[in-house]
């Protein structure tokens, strides 16, 4: 029975279905009191063919549904979750609700962006990216640098409404994507190599040049120095930050769930490219999109770091 109890045991997940509900209303809303029409539309450039409805590219679209399904059911699951002990994602905290949150904003960002072909829409789905592939970075700094719950959710939420607001008036989520995944996985190597900075500084460069010129035909490693010099200098200052702060006193298990996470990226990045408009996987009048199965593998990704942040032991 749904009673009072019930939803207070469940309610991280009753208050995000609530907003999400609202979010969805708000969508239909705008497109009926715009004649049943989206006005100033662009395609996404993601090849499935644009249909005249309220759902533009419906598989594209619908897709997007597993990245919402993976928020939920983490923020089902926490029910199960301690509340005692230090906060992280292997409890009932900020940490862990943040987290679905980031999840659920991927799948709704991009189904305005893939169901309504606007402006708005797309930036709500550029800021819904960055919302999540940010998530790690400022869980790694909360726990390197022993940040309380409140310190998290400030720096994290304030960092991410100033990039939404850059990345409505400049096209930075090239930069900001892939500055942030290179910050990642320096943090990653940090918990075993944190005495090498060397190796925190060249793997994700390496990792992080090798998407740019997979993403950037015709494009030179030389290329992705200039445009990226931003970026470099900032994973070796980053390097060196990470070597001289106090010891990491924390492990994880890579394997299976990270390693599994990193292919399902990996293996998505790959399909990425040949399924946007004109590709050579592309077909627009097919069920079947490249671009959806993107969506699908970024929704294992998620949920598989989510079980790999999960077998963190906190030695401080």
């Amino acid at each position: 029975m749904i009673d009072k109890k019930y939803i207070e045991d469940r309610k991280e997940f009753f208050s995000v279905l609530f907003v999400i509900s609202v979010i969805f209303v708000i969508y239909a809303l705008a497109y009926l009191l715009n004649d049943s029409n989206w006005s100033n539309t662009t395609a996404s450039g993601y090849c499935e063919k644009v249909r005249d409805s309220w759902i533009r590219e419906p598989t594209n679209t619908i897709s997007n549904l597993a990245f919402v399904f993976v928020g939920m059911y983490i923020l089902w699951l926490a029910q199960y979750d301690p509340s005692e002990g230090k906060p992280s994602l292997s409890n009932r905290s900020w940490f862990l609700i943040m987290y679905a949150i980031s999840c659920v904003a991927v799948g709704m960002g991009s189904f305005a962006m893939h169901g309504f072909n606007t402006g708005w829409g797309g930036w709500l789905d550029v800021t819904g990216m960055i919302m999540y592939i940010s998530m790690p970075v400022f869980y790694n700094f909360s726990r390197f640098l022993r940040w309380t719950e409140s310190e998290f959710i400030s720096y994290y939420l304030i960092s991410n409404a100033i990039f939404a607001i850059l990345l409505w008036q400049y096209s930075l989520l090239t930069f900001l994507w892939g500055a942030l995944i290179g910050i990642w996985l320096s943090q990653e190597l940090a918990l075993k190599y944190q005495k090498q900075p060397h190796i925190i500084f060249l793997v994700p460069t390496s990792i992080i040049m090798f998407l740019y010129l997979y993403t950037s035909p015709g494009k030179t490693p030389i290329d992705f120095v200039i445009n990226e010099i931003e970026g470099v200098l900032l994973w070796a200052a980053l390097a060196y930050f990470l070597y001289i702060i106090e010891d990491i006193k924390l492990e994880r298990t890579h394997t299976p769930y990270f390693w599994a996470g990193f292919a399902a990226y990996g293996l998505a990045t790959i399909i990425w490219q040949p399924s946007k408009t004109d590709g050579v996987l592309c077909d627009p009048d097919s069920l079947i999109q490249g671009h959806a199965l993107w969506h699908l593998l970024g929704a294992v990704a998620m949920w598989c770091f989510y079980k790999y942040f999960r077998t963190e032991v906190d030695s401080y």
